[in-house]
């Protein structure tokens, strides 16, 4: 996700995301913002706070919510905790503290929502996933 004159607070705006469930098979629900602070991002910066805001089609009773940094080689795993969102419901999934991820060549920020408890399943579900680009200003990414 990129900042631009139509954008200009680096949100994702609810078509952009309803795009990526329909591409991906997901039907929890509607992710409406992603706001990342601070915004544009610069070279310095050593954590990120990660705010994905939505309206939930189903609960998820033991869930958790996970950043990663993913390029085409590497997933980094940044930030872990634990979340609970009841159906019918707007979400806010604030996460702080997110270390500040930098791969070689082209990545992305990778916000996935898991639900830890899906019928006899082992392994998590994962119910929603939106990925976008920092936003950066043209000079720390020269800078960086």
């Amino acid at each position: 996700m990129t900042t631009s004159p139509e954008n200009p607070n680096g949100h994702l705006s609810e078509l952009e995301y309803f795009a990526v469930v329909i591409k991906s098979g997901y039907d929890f629900g509607n992710v409406t913002h992603v706001n990342i602070s601070p915004n544009p991002v610069g070279p310095d910066v050593g954590e990120l706070s990660i705010t994905v805001i939505g309206h939930a089609k189903e609960s998820i009773h033991a869930g958790s919510i996970e950043v990663y940094a993913k390029s085409e080689n590497i997933t980094d795993l940044l930030r872990k905790q634990p979340c609970t969102i009841e159906s019918g419901t707007k979400f806010v999934l604030p996460l702080s503290e997110v270390p500040m991820d930098i791969l070689e060549g082209d990545y992305k920020y990778v916000v996935s929502l898991l639900d830890e408890k899906v019928g006899d399943s082992k392994e998590a579900k994962v119910r929603m996933c939106v990925d976008f680009d920092l936003p950066t200003s043209s000079s720390t990414l020269s800078s960086a």
